[in-house]
């Protein structure tokens, strides 16, 4: 009971504090840094993990929280808005974001563009299948998704697909849990409009496995030295059951076609088939 009010009462203190500075970074909007890169996704690909470990960056100066969705959710906030989560300019640090909603919003790649068209754009992709059942997991301990399984929600995804069409609404933003995974038809989306050295692709499953290795591709891409932090515990790790092996085995070829452009434009390869149901 302490620890669930302790938690509370951190969390109240934070928020305020956050309310606090984006008031005065408000009102300083104009000597406001805008954002040099962005992690735009997926969700649950372990972006959390990896803007934790870019804050240790003597060059990289985070912003008041991590994720501000102002590309997708608060755009009609406006640009003073979304600069007073960023600190002062200054030539000598860089700064960004990480919002995983971008990579699925459509909209997102032009307005991100008409902000800054030299922007770096920094993609970790999940096995999209484990993606898929983490983010119906995290929905099911927010309160999010009232289905009670994971088969339940695809089945709604599945028979709304046709009614919601090309909208982007609450349903598709919470409850499309298999299209998120569709990452070559997003990640074809930004190529559109930034080139192909703007943006970087990692497969989260490397950045577990190879962190170090992984996080120096990050380090040369945003063109700052390789200094990596004395901490390297992932965040954000979930525990709920596996998922069952006939579930899985049903959804293989629901991303087949779409993967093999993930293979064809960046060479990563997710050969779902080779996922070990024996522990």
């Amino acid at each position: 009971m302490k620890q669930v009010l302790l938690r509370k009462a951190k969390k109240i203190i934070n928020s305020a504090r956050n309310k606090l500075l984006h008031s005065w970074g408000y009102i300083q909007n104009s000597k406001r840094q805008t954002p040099n890169f962005l992690i735009v996704g997926t969700q649950k690909g372990g972006t959390s993990s990896l803007f934790f470990y870019l804050k240790f960056h003597p060059e990289i100066i985070r912003p008041i929280k991590k994720e501000i969705h102002f590309f997708n959710i608060h755009y009609g906030k406006g640009l003073a808005w979304y600069k007073a989560h960023f600190p002062l300019r200054s030539k000598n640090h860089i700064t960004g974001e990480a919002s995983p909603d971008y990579m699925f919003h459509p909209e997102t790649p032009q307005r991100v563009k008409d902000l800054n068209p030299e922007m770096k754009i920094i993609f970790l992709l999940r096995n999209p299948i484990d993606r898929a059942y983490s983010a119906y997991q995290m929905n099911r301990r927010m309160k999010i998704d009232p289905r009670e399984s994971f088969e339940e929600a695809i089945d709604f995804e599945l028979s709304n697909r046709d009614s919601i069409g090309n909208q982007y609404n609450y349903e598709r933003h919470n409850y499309f849990y298999l299209e998120r995974g569709l990452y070559g038809r997003q990640l074809n989306n930004w190529l559109l409009t930034f080139t192909k050295d703007q943006i970087l692709v990692i497969k989260s499953e490397d950045f577990f496995q190879k962190t170090e290795t992984e996080l120096k591709r990050v380090y040369r891409f945003l063109n700052i030295d390789s200094v990596l932090p004395n901490r390297l515990t992932p965040m954000n790790v979930g525990k709920y059951p596996p998922l069952s092996e006939n579930v899985y085995n049903t959804l293989v070829d629901f991303y087949k076609e779409d993967l093999s452009l993930v293979r064809t434009h960046f060479d990563i390869d997710f050969d779902l088939h080779e996922k070990n149901f024996d522990g």
